[in-house]
């Protein structure tokens, strides 16, 4: 078990942030999704969805003028923001 201190991520991401380019281009739009309730069940093939950076990318663009509150399904969004950077500056 982990436990996730606000500070620590706070220490994470300004290291990744810094490390990062001014500008990147996600040359993929398109990603699997799997919820959850299937991210962490190993025994067995689990449905996927199709997700879109595009979206999440807009999704994630309206807290910067404060159209919305923050929601859960952010930390998703976020998370696929940038496993699809990861994915473009090193690609596995």
């Amino acid at each position: 078990m982990i436990k996730v201190k606000k500070e620590q991520l706070n220490y994470f991401f300004q290291k990744i942030v810094d490390f990062l380019p001014s500008e990147i281009d996600l040359s993929e739009d398109s990603y699997w999704l799997i919820g959850s309730d299937n991210w962490t069940d190993f025994s067995k093939d689990v449905p996927a969805d199709v997700g879109s950076l595009t979206d999440d990318w807009h999704f994630l663009s309206q807290l910067i003028n404060e159209k919305r509150q923050v929601a859960s399904a952010d930390l998703d969004r976020l998370s696929s923001i940038l496993r699809a950077i990861s994915q473009e500056i090193n690609p596995i």
